[in-house]
């Protein structure tokens, strides 16, 4: 009985894993977002903070999520990268919706130990910093100069993967966008470009190595400033990402997924334990 439920959790960590990769390419999803909402955001940063006190416990925990986010990074970036291309639209709508169904388990989680009124401010500042961020942030390098795409362009993409991956609410997708570099990485990920694919594995190791203790500090002390800054830069990835409307048939196209992908990404989130 106890190898049954072993085998069953290995697999929907791995299912969940998958998902968590598919975010950390996605523009305007957070993997950090899609692990807390499923209540694994926390026990992923212990694991990962005390994997040298607790190796064997982190490693069993961490190994079936490692092996799904690797599988989703790499089967979906070819689809992906085509999706994104022919069916900006349609993509970003469904993206928009799985967000928006996971909004009610991470208020949940979020309210998990008590809610208080100054939370608020945390969601307040996340949101406008995002806002800021936004307006005030751009840098396109020249992807026509092969120099330009190099090992530092590159080092520099793999931070910010790993700044949106540990940070929930922050979509690394879509600060690669507004630096220019998405389609690098798409690239890279989806032709297995190992040269750029190393040096961004190296500046995601490193950063990741750098905050993960201070937001595990973060969530424990003040978790619920943390988890309402967390949807503050959610709710602000959303705003920023948001393509606009269209007309006729095509407005009805993309509300209909938008609806249908929240009700999925809700429906999942329930069924997360």
């Amino acid at each position: 009985m106890k190898a049954n439920t072993f085998y069953v959790d290995f697999i929907k960590k791995i299912l969940f894993g998958f998902v968590v990769g598919v975010a950390c390419i996605t523009p305007g999803l957070s993997a950090g977002v899609i692990a807390a909402a499923a209540g694994l955001y926390e026990p992923i940063v212990h694991a990962i903070v005390n994997v040298r006190k607790e190796f064997r416990k982190s490693v069993v925990y961490l190994l079936p999520l490692g092996i799904g986010a690797v599988l989703g990074i790499l089967l979906f970036s070819k689809v992906m990268k085509q999706l994104m291309m022919n069916a900006e639209f349609i993509v970003l709508y469904i993206f928009l919706g799985l967000v928006a169904g996971s909004i009610p388990s991470l208020v949940k989680e979020a309210n998990s130990s008590g809610f208080r009124k100054k939370y608020l401010w945390a969601t307040v500042f996340a949101f406008a910093f995002v806002i800021c961020f936004e307006r005030n942030v751009t840098w396109v390098p020249d992807q026509t100069n092969a120099a330009e795409v190099n090992m530092v362009t590159a080092i520099i993409s793999g931070a910010i993967l790993a700044f949106g991956t540990i940070v929930p609410g922050i979509s690394s997708s879509f600060i690669l966008m507004r630096f220019g570099m998405y389609e690098i990485v798409l690239s890279a990920l989806a032709d297995i470009n190992i040269k750029i694919l190393a040096m961004t594995g190296i500046g995601f190791v490193v950063t990741a190595l750098a905050i993960i203790k201070l937001v595990d500090i973060l969530f424990s002390k003040f978790r619920g400033y943390a988890y309402y800054a967390v949807m503050g830069f959610l709710v602000g990835s959303m705003v920023m990402i948001f393509p606009g409307f269209r007309t006729g048939l095509d407005l009805a196209i993309d509300i209909f997924l938008f609806v249908i992908s929240a009700a999925i990404s809700f429906i999942t989130m329930r069924l997360k334990k």
